[in-house]
């Protein structure tokens, strides 16, 4: 059975959120850095869409931060929560 909780997926689009607003970039300026759409970005951010590999890759180099930097936060903040309930 599955736990209620926080998914990797949905940790990353917080990740992603707190990185974008700590370095003070609107959705619309971190999508044109990632070659992205800005609706897509505030699709990630709310978490209705889950990037794939390559799109991660993306966000993580336009907030200039190593992909591995920001999934290991996202694994962090996803085992916090899960401890917490």
């Amino acid at each position: 059975m599955r736990q209620a909780g926080l998914t990797l997926s949905d940790a990353f689009s917080r990740v992603v959120t707190k990185h974008r607003e700590a370095s003070g970039l609107s959705r619309s300026a971190l999508a044109r850095l990632a070659g992205l759409h800005q609706t897509y970005v505030g699709l990630l951010e709310r978490g209705e869409r889950s990037p794939n590999l390559d799109t991660a890759s993306a966000i993580a180099s336009a907030l200039g931060k190593p992909l591995e930097e920001l999934i290991a936060q996202a694994s962090k903040l996803q085992t916090s929560v899960r401890r917490r309930r």
